[in-house]
């Protein structure tokens, strides 16, 4: 079924990390417009539809538009790379306000070796829930990620030498949608007495290396635009941009 979207889109993006990892969600996705090397696609959610704009800007910039207007109001999420602009009666059109700037990046190459690996562990999903949701509550209170997901792979931590709690973890998720399955790093927070110690990048790279090891042809992370010390953990660690993103909602909207 995950080979419907790839049927459906231009060559030029049918080799995308992005698109390989998300083919199987958008199988059944209605393309709303199309060039040589852009699209724009629509799925329906619980709440209203989500639409996903990808490809060459220059092409997106001339088929966004009537895009979103044939597309009509009830949409509950769009995205949209950066370089593209959406005029403000275009997203009068669909009810959506600019909500978020966020990069995907992935790694194909197993990352150098930090200082702290010594330290972290593999943690069990379903016996360390509780510590891990605790730590996460602190560390990194607005991520979706939380252990026990149908897509879970694993889980990475940090224990508190003292006992007692976990200093720092990360999640890694199955991407099913490629033949050989990619993984994607998620929920990565250390709590704030246990940081400026590098463990965020220990987790990292220990999460990374044993996936890409497990057989990931690559990873892939979100993260928000301005968040500069995340992004030069990344970047030396060997993650490389794929697409600079702006999401689009109602106002007040929580990014799905």
């Amino acid at each position: 079924m995950s080979h419907r979207l790839l049927a459906r889109l231009p060559a030029a993006l049918r080799s995308r990390r992005d698109v390989l990892d998300q083919r199987h969600d958008w199988a059944d996705a209605a393309v709303l417009a199309q060039g040589a090397a852009a699209a724009v696609l629509a799925r329906e959610r619980p709440g209203g539809s989500i639409l996903w704009a990808l490809g060459a800007p220059d092409e997106l910039h001339e088929l966004l538009p009537d895009a979103l207007r044939s597309h009509g109001p009830g949409v509950r999420w769009a995205t949209v790379p950066r370089a593209v602009p959406v005029t403000p009666a275009a997203l009068e059109v669909v009810g959506v306000v600019p909500a978020t700037s966020w990069d995907r990046f992935s790694c194909d190459v197993p990352p150098p070796a930090q200082p702290g690996e010594d330290r972290v562990v593999l943690l069990d999903a379903e016996r360390d829930a509780a510590a891990i949701t605790a730590c996460l509550d602190v560390a990194n209170p607005t991520t979706h990620a939380r252990p026990g997901a149908s897509d879970d792979a694993a889980w990475w931590g940090v224990p508190d030498p003292a006992g007692g709690r976990l200093l720092g973890v990360i999640g890694v998720a199955v991407r099913a949608g490629t033949d050989v399955p990619s993984m994607h790093l998620h929920g990565l927070g250390v709590v704030p007495d246990a940081r400026g110690h590098r463990l965020g990048t220990a987790l990292a790279a220990v999460a990374t290396r044993r996936a890409l090891e497990g057989g990931a042809p690559w990873v892939s992370l979100g993260m928000y635009a301005d968040n500069a010390p995340a992004r030069r953990v990344y970047a030396a660690l060997g993650f490389r941009v794929d697409v600079e993103n702006a999401g689009y909602g109602p106002p007040g909207a929580a990014r799905p």
